[in-house]
């Protein structure tokens, strides 16, 4: 049987195709909400786009984790600031100073303040949300209440990355595979606690446990790639599984491993390999989506009804997306490798060929 570590050909894979997918899933969640018709479409105890943000934490597990595992700190720090940090800013920037000034032209009694602009930039620069508004914008906007819903994801993914690098730092971590699993069993645990006992945590804590457990099944599935095999019946059974928590409305707490066993397989499988092998606009279309479908609200697409909202969204954010990709982060990455030197890996750190393989040049990640 073919394991996960030769099915992810590192060069020639889905799982670029696989974070548009989900990315556009995300604009289909947050559609009903922004439209100010009702609450994001939901799949058991999910939403659509909570869904798709679990399968974007699984996949940067595997990559983060591979990634780390070939460099050394600094460098793997280095790299994850310049893939995820110019196109951030450069977000805040075009909403604060371009589609926020442009929704005055549909926003009835709505004012534009340029000094809660750079604010808006400014505090919100390290990926923590403290600014959700520009001031005395939004007015008429169903939706009022940020400019941006889909940004704070960002902050837990960065802290993934941070935490994956902090543990295997430490050399027994780094030789023993099933320290990352352990570390995977106890933020399963949390989460498990969180959603079924009277344990009260603050959210931000209970939100760390559940994505950071979607991110370690990645991880973990990272590291047990060379005897896991990548094989059909895996998969349906993970969809099985899958079916069984959506159904008793369970998917948060159960759903890590056999949602990103299904990513991966996937990611391996699909013949979708060319999807965004030179060209990713996946994280673009991310953090771009949410204040276009904002200025799409206020302009009345919203009368097209729901497909005809998304569609739109679908076509304005291409050509922003886009931009982001050519003008910003790949010119960024191009300073991805600077003082770049190799993770010496002992011996026994490597858990098969997936711990020691290359990671995609043009990944979001």
């Amino acid at each position: 049987m073919t394991p996960l570590s030769a099915a992810i050909d590192p060069r020639r894979n889905s799982l670029n195709a696989l974070r548009l997918l989900f990315a556009a899933a995300v604009i289909v969640s947050h559609a009903p909400q922004v439209a100010g018709w009702r609450e994001p479409y939901q799949w058991g105890d999910l939403e659509i786009g909570g869904w798709a943000v679990a399968g974007f934490f699984a996949i940067s597990g595997w990559l983060i984790t591979g990634s780390r595992l070939r460099l050394d700190m600094k460098q793997f720090l280095w790299n994850r600031v310049v893939r995820i940090y110019p196109a951030y800013w450069a977000a805040l920037i075009v909403t604060a100073f371009v589609l926020a000034p442009m929704s005055l032209a549909f926003d009835a009694g709505a004012a534009w303040d340029p000094v809660s602009a750079v604010r808006y930039v400014f505090a919100n620069a390290t990926l923590v949300e403290v600014q959700q508004k520009i001031q005395h914008t939004l007015v008429s906007a169903p939706y009022d209440a940020t400019w941006n819903l889909s940004l704070w994801t960002l902050m837990y993914e960065f802290a993934c990355y941070v935490g994956v690098g902090v543990l295997l730092s430490f050399g027994y971590a780094r030789r023993e595979r099933w320290v990352t699993l352990a570390v995977f069993a106890v933020l399963a645990a949390g989460t498990a606690a969180v959603e079924f006992t009277d344990f009260h945590v603050p959210g931000i804590v209970a939100m760390s446990f559940r994505l950071g457990g979607f991110f370690l099944a990645g991880a973990v599935l990272k590291r047990y790639a060379d005897v896991i095999p990548s094989v059909w019946w895996l998969a349906v059974l993970a969809t099985g599984v899958l079916g069984v928590l959506w159904a008793t409305g369970t998917v948060k707490a159960f759903a890590a491993l056999p949602l990103g066993y299904l990513t991966m397989y996937l990611g391996g499988r699909l013949p979708l390999h060319k999807v965004g092998r030179r060209n990713d606009i996946s994280y673009g279309v991310y953090i771009y989506a949410f204040p276009l479908q904002q200025l799409l609200a206020m302009a009345g697409a919203t009368a097209w009804g729901v497909v005809g909202y998304i569609a739109a969204t679908l076509v304005a954010v291409v050509p922003f997306a886009a931009a982001s990709w050519f003008a910003v982060e790949r010119p960024a990455l191009r300073f991805k490798d600077l003082g770049r030197r190799a993770a010496v890996v002992p011996p026994r750190a490597a858990s098969g060929p997936s711990d020691v393989t290359m990671e995609i040049p043009v990944a979001r990640h």
